[in-house]
């Protein structure tokens, strides 16, 4: 098959294929602490929440193929087969730390339930002796959601009499059995103030990414917050056309 030949672009196109780009800051992620270790702390659903805003960077994780050599095939030419996929072993997350230092309390509490820290005040004896917790109890899910500015607005009909709705793509990232490996050390000085923040690597087994759409519902051409947004899987059978009617009917 040949070469693909050049052929002339207008600026709308070039626009739609160019500028169409995903974003870097716009993602969510969703730490879901095991109840054991909230059970440790004082912290409310609000402060779990607040501490899900604050991660201020994030990476998105990696994969890579291991491969064997096989060099007798063919004369002269060896060839890789993959026999294994092999993932990151940690997942980098850096936290805004607020005036409360809830954050610092979440991971620290959360590494002090792993080894078995029940008396901080005894802990201080250099003699102290402790027995770490099973791997299930302080283990769960962990989620990263990214999508970009379009998943929070509404598109318009033109008669604004009838509902538009409007696909959007979001990527969903679970990161399976994740625990808290490492917290970087957080440096203070007395030079120019900045915002403080600590950076945890968290160990998990694999990630899971899926791409999910989501379709935004709006009535009558006028954006209110009952606004709804449900996610589905398409049909391959059917087309987008018919796929939106199904949904909308179900909506109503």
């Amino acid at each position: 098959m040949a070469g693909v030949r050049p052929e002339k672009l207008t600026v709308s196109k070039i626009k739609s294929r160019l500028l169409n780009v995903a974003q870097s800051s716009l993602y969510r992620l969703t730490l879901q602490v095991p109840q054991t270790v909230r059970d440790r702390l004082s912290l409310s659903s609000f402060d779990y929440d607040n501490i899900n805003l604050l991660c201020s960077e994030a990476t998105l994780p990696g994969s890579s193929l291991t491969t064997h050599e096989v060099n007798n095939d063919y004369h002269g030419v060896t060839e890789k087969m993959a026999y294994r996929r092999m993932y990151d072993e940690s997942l980098s997350l850096t936290f805004y730390v607020d005036r409360e230092y809830r954050v610092i309390e979440l991971i620290e509490g959360w590494m002090d339930y792993i080894t078995g820290v029940d008396n901080k005040k005894a802990y201080e004896d250099p003699y102290i002796s402790y027995r770490m917790a099973y791997p299930k109890s302080y283990k769960n899910n962990i989620f990263l959601t990214k999508f970009e500015k379009d998943q929070f607005m509404r598109d318009y009909s033109t008669s604004r009499r009838a509902s538009t709705i409007s696909a959007r793509t979001t990527l969903d990232y679970t990161f399976v059995q994740a625990f808290p490996l490492s917290l970087t050390a957080i440096p203070v000085s007395y030079e120019d103030s900045q915002i403080l923040k600590c950076t945890v690597s968290f160990n998990f087994i694999r990630y899971v990414q899926q791409r999910r759409n989501s379709f935004s519902v709006t009535t009558g051409g006028i954006t209110t917050d009952s606004s709804r947004e449900v996610i589905v899987n398409r049909d391959p059978t059917l087309g987008m056309n018919d796929q939106l009617r199904s949904i909308q009917s179900g909506l109503a």
